[in-house]
């Protein structure tokens, strides 16, 4: 079986509204703050009281095979679901329910599809309540888009670094220094039609600066999924008909 990469770029998490989660949450960590690309910002709820929902309003129908929980403190011995209803109170005829596996760090994962206006995502724990108020930094979900062909060489990992370096004359050296963060780099080759239209969307819809996920072996997710940003935008390149190059150049983030 040949693994193509996949990219979830279309967040509907990001562009949904919040709902109160139950326990509330901490005034200073709101529901919203999931919807922000990223770490350093983050739902917490107030209480350590099990089951602990975490409620988003897609505003309206729409498909969902994807999730990503980043930056969590989940307890192991939690059950985590991703549960989808028609209604707000999940409890209609219409509601579904995905089990999720747990991470000790970012959890991946696909699974069969659903459509739906409301989601949210539902911890239980595995032991009376849990161990610390529940914490999720940053939230991901929607429709992965596959690519029809395997990276051409590989890949070329590396490292960026955005310190701002100023000399004086006498060639002393003061910087503000950054995280330096690790990039990576994809040439594709022999691309079709639809692989080169959805690059496109994926380049309006994320530019430079909306985060998405890059998985290059969704069977083991976790282990090969990574949460990024484009590092410049790049086109497809015609070479004959339904057949096109690509590049993607993208950062880490922290």
């Amino acid at each position: 079986m040949t693994i193509y990469p996949r990219l979830i770029y279309d967040n509907l998490w990001r562009k949904g509204t919040a709902l109160a989660s139950s326990p509330i949450a901490n005034p200073q960590h709101p529901v919203s703050d999931t919807q922000i690309d990223t770490l350093s910002m983050f739902f917490r709820a107030s209480a350590i009281t099990s089951p602990c929902t975490i409620p988003m309003n897609l505003l309206s129908e729409k498909e969902v095979n994807f999730v990503a929980i980043l930056g969590h403190n989940i307890d192991s011995d939690a059950t985590i679901t991703l549960e989808g209803d028609a209604v707000s109170t999940f409890d209609s005829g219409a509601f579904v329910s995905r089990t999720l596996a747990y991470n000790a760090t970012n959890i991946f994962q696909f699974f069969t599809a659903f459509t739906k206006k409301y989601v949210q995502i539902k911890l239980v724990s595995g032991n009376g309540d849990f161990s610390a108020m529940p914490q999720i930094a940053t939230i991901l979900c929607g429709s992965y888009s596959e690519f029809n062909r395997r990276p051409v060489k590989g890949h070329t990992p590396g490292r960026d670094d955005i310190t701002e370096v100023e000399e004086t004359d006498a060639r002393v050296i003061f910087a503000q220094e950054k995280t330096i963060l690790n990039v990576d780099r994809y040439m594709f080759a022999g691309l079709d039609n639809t692989t080169k239209d959805m690059i496109l969307a994926f380049l309006k819809e994320c530019g430079i600066h909306k985060a998405f996920v890059w998985c290059t072996d969704y069977i083991v997710a976790n282990a090969n999924s990574f949460w990024v940003r484009n590092s410049e935008l790049i086109s497809p390149v015609f070479q004959s008909p339904n057949f096109w190059n690509w590049e993607i150049t993208m950062k880490e983030i922290v």
